[in-house]
């Protein structure tokens, strides 16, 4: 997605579509900025599922550390901890390597069976 912020961010945007990567249940989809491989993602731009938007949607830099890990609602298993990006002293979600697959396209993500 292009818009008037694209030069700032480094580039376009474009949305994730996130699973488990151990059961490839779809936990989000997510707004990304920039090149480059998902590392964090920030609370402000998850947007689906409406209840993790909702979780998310008031944590500030100083209450991330209180909202708890990002877990697989299929098998449990923890696939981001909560952390302040602290460059931009901006709350995120930290990926745990190797925890998530991550799709261009809601077309890549239904391919591999996932149900969004």
């Amino acid at each position: 997605m292009k818009d008037r912020y694209a030069k700032s961010r480094g580039g376009p945007s474009k949305f994730l579509y996130i699973a488990c990567g151990s059961c490839e249940e779809p936990a989000m989809i997510y707004q990304k900025d920039g090149p480059g491989k998902l590392m964090r993602c920030y609370t402000d731009r998850i947007v689906w599922p409406p209840e993790l938007v909702s979780t998310y949607e008031d944590i500030t830099s100083s209450t991330v550390k209180n909202a708890g890990a990002l877990a697989c609602s299929g098998c449990d298993e923890t696939l981001a901890l909560p952390m302040v990006y602290k460059p931009e002293d901006r709350p995120a979600l930290g990926i745990l390597p190797g925890s998530v697959h991550t799709y261009r396209s809601a077309e890549q993500a239904q391919a591999r069976s996932l149900d969004l």
